[in-house]
């Protein structure tokens, strides 16, 4: 059946291939792009024919050209990170087409952005039926993080616990196990095959073009692990313009405020390099990066040296289809504090966990080949590998790379220019080894198909759904696959709408359905103790599903002015969390538990004025996740979450300040001990002063100015003040 399904794909897509490239009577569309306040050339700009898949980037010049367009009159829209889009209505392709000529103005805000991650193809944030929030380059590294996944909590609704990623409530602390946030890097997923956690130090700041952080359940597209959003990092494209970039850092943290909890006399600090290069050699693009990060931590056992490189080659045919290659290798080296001794010393742990170290390496291998068959239509054919060591390898515990092997296909076609239709499937085969939970093999198949209708000028109507099928099997040392055998299956059906009733207003709405597979270490991780609790497999857990309901209002006030404000309710069933199985004895296990509600609002507000000097940042975020049989709020999670950056640009000094507020988590995953939890508010500002002098940036900067003392899970001191400074020239 599967292979009748298809053979009739693929004979239909050749078919369409033959009728679309035997249309005649196609033009040329030709221009250049500039500076409107300097008249200089814009390299790498994103020239894009809207109602086709043709589209092209600038090169050096500032100059492009879109071949194969079919005879007509279209709209044509420019973009690029930094400067306000334009779009160009009425641009009549014939035999003779005038070159186009377009000046960007410099925007000190992204209002309205091209994003690909809603519905994996290029459209406008403002139409699209989902929550969705970039963060630029220069968002992500003015924060100046050691931890790239820092500064995602700018965004509303976002808070990072250790490795877990938290949106609107979804996940709680795990130690980075089975989460519901899907992270990706360029589209390819940046989860292990065997714990569903995230690699992170893959990710370096200096390739980063931009994040997009999509909130609410992402299942209708990307399937499992996208139940509570999607964060997809995008990387910067190699330009006609050769560009090289540096940035490094240096730290020290300060004294606890708390008596007896300075373990040492040493002054405890840390450091980061990051590098990239990128030029465009005729049709090939080439970039190179790298990052080295070190800290001797602020607390026992906190050590730790990283690095990381990658390399990325893109290069265009003349036919305009293109080909992506990509590779990282990754390696992390650290000591770990797991749960501090008691908490009058909350810097120290116990005599017995001092030696507990690891060491974790990765390696991806990405391709990615995109071939526009005809004006109206393309397809693009990915595949990866994920080879992770990563997870608690601190025990004594035999544990081989978790090897991902991944694919997919995908085809968009535009029937009309008012109707964007976008189908294909995702394939993977996780291969899993421990003396934890056995050798397995996991198979997904996974084909998806959404419409978006632009049915009125002022609608926006988009329809779609997945069906995810994946397979477990027990396999033996000599490979043999066993009977026995674990099955998931789930369709996800998504339906939104849209709504322009002005000019300057968006109203959508949408319903979603998620589902969450238990991860291979979830259903198998067997017999090994963690913080004084012994967790035991539990093979007969299932999946997670949950409805999602959301209503939306953005509202433009000024071209460097919003606020948004967005109202949504989630309902989870069977949701998997840590539980005690035996609370006497301290055994745990991965569990389904009763049924979840998170209901919520959030508001955000971003603008800049006083010609570009003033900004402010405000997200604001409310929501009551708790199990709806006892009422209690879920463990890890927070009612309120806000945040607010200010920033004040002077000549060439500038003023940001930012402040981190929530409300007090209730419960934690492991039982009280002797000393017991005391649960406070997080309370965090941190202050940066910037020098922009020609191609170089002075940093001097102070987090957690209050040196506030707070934990956000269990019985692990999150950082106290440090001062830090830096430096990063781009030429």
């Amino acid at each position: 059946m599967k292979n009748r399904i298809a053979a009739v794909l693929l004979l239909t897509s050749l078919s369409l291939c033959g009728f679309l490239q035997a249309q005649s009577g196609s033009g040329v569309v030709t221009g250049k792009i500039v500076d409107k306040a300097t008249g200089e050339a814009l390299p790498g700009v994103n020239v894009q024919v809207l109602g086709t898949v043709l589209g092209a980037s600038t090169n050096l010049e500032g100059e492009f050209e879109i071949r194969r367009i079919p005879f007509g009159t279209y709209s044509v829209r420019v973009s690029m990170i930094g400067y306000a889009k334009q779009t160009l209505d009425s641009v009549r392709v014939s035999d003779e087409t005038p070159a186009l000529h377009v000046a960007l103005v410099e925007a000190p805000i992204e209002i309205d952005p091209v994003v690909i991650s809603v519905s994996k193809w290029a459209q406008d944030a403002d139409r699209t039926v989902a929550s969705v929030e970039v963060l630029t380059a220069k968002d992500i590294l003015q924060r100046s993080p050691i931890r790239i996944e820092d500064a995602l909590e700018t965004a509303a609704g976002v808070q990072i616990l250790q490795e877990n990623v938290n949106i609107r409530g979804s996940d709680g602390w795990t130690f980075g196990v089975g989460g519901r946030v899907l992270v990706m890097m360029d589209g390819v997923p940046m989860m292990t095959s065997d714990m569903g956690s995230v690699n992170w130090f893959m990710i370096s700041p200096a390739d980063i073009e931009r994040a997009e952080i999509v909130r609410g359940a992402g299942s209708a597209v990307y399937g499992s692990s996208a139940m509570g959003g999607v964060v997809n990092f995008i990387t910067r494209e190699p330009t006609p313009k050769t560009r090289t970039y540096v940035r490094t850092m240096a730290g020290v943290y300060d004294e606890f405020d708390q008596p007896g909890w300075d373990w040492t006399s040493d002054v405890m600090n840390f450091n980061r390099v990051d590098f990239t290069h990128s030029r465009q050699i005729n049709n090939l693009g080439v970039r190179i990066s790298g990052g080295r990060s070190t800290s001797t931590g602020y607390t026992e056992n906190g050590e730790y040296e990283r690095y990381n490189i990658s390399g990325r080659l893109n290069y265009r045919f003349k036919n305009n289809s293109s080909l992506t290659l990509f590779s990282n290798y990754m390696r992390d080296d650290s000591d770990v504090f797991v749960t501090w001794d008691l908490q009058n010393i909350a810097t120290k742990v116990a005599a017995g966990e001092r030696s507990k170290h690891q060491i974790r390496h990765g390696l991806t291998l990405f391709s990615k080949y995109h071939y526009p068959i005809s004006s109206k239509a393309a397809v693009e054919v990915r595949g990866f590998l994920n080879r992770f060591l990563l997870g608690i390898q601190f025990q004594d515990v035999d544990f081989t790379p978790a090897l991902g092997l991944g694919g997919a296909i995908q085809g968009n076609y535009l029937p009309w220019s008012t109707l964007s239709l976008i189908w294909g499937s995702d394939f993977k085969l996780d291969k899993t080894d421990s003396d934890t939970y056995g050798k397995r093999d996991g198979v997904l198949v996974a084909p998806y198909v959404q419409a978006d209708w632009r049915f009125h000028p002022n609608f926006n109507f988009t329809l779609g759904a997945r069906y995810d099928r994946y397979k477990i099997l027990e396999t033996s040392d000599t490979d043999v696959r066993l009977t026995d055998s674990r099955v998931f299956d789930h369709v996800s059906p998504k339906v939104g709408l849209n709504y322009h009733p002005f000019e300057n207003t968006t109203l959508k709405g949408s319903i979603s359905n998620g589902f969450k597979f238990p991860a291979i270490f979830q259903q198998f991780f067997d017999n090994q103790e963690i913080t004084n609790i012994t967790f035991v497999a539990n093979d007969s857990i299932g999946s997670e599903t949950s409805w999602s309901y959301e209503v939306g209002l953005k509202q433009k006030i000024t071209p460097s002015w919003f606020f948004e404000v967005n109202g949504f309710y989630t309902e989870v069933d069977d949701l998997i969390e840590p539980g005690v199985v035996d609370a006497g004895r301290g055994i745990a296990s991965f569990v389904n538990t009763n049924s979840v509600s998170i209901p919520g609002v959030e508001f955000v507000s971003n603008g800049r004025w006083w010609h570009n000097r003033l900004g402010l940042r405000l997200n604001l975020t409310y929501l009551n996740p708790h199990n709806t049989e006892t009422d209690k709020l879920l463990t890890h999670r927070q009612k309120f979450i806000g945040f607010a950056g200010s920033s004040l640009r002077l000549g060439n000094f500038e003023l940001q300040a930012d402040y981190k507020y929530a409300t007090a988590q209730e419960s934690y995953l492991l039982p009280d001990q002797e000393d017991g939890h005391e649960f406070v508010p997080q309370k965090v500002a941190d202050v940066r002063l910037f020098y922009y002098w020609q191609d170089f940036t002075f940093l001097a900067g102070i987090n957690n100015l209050g040196n506030y003392a707070y934990t956000l899970r269990d019985k692990f001191l999150e950082e106290n003040r440090s001062f830090v400074v830096g430096v990063t020239a781009e030429f």
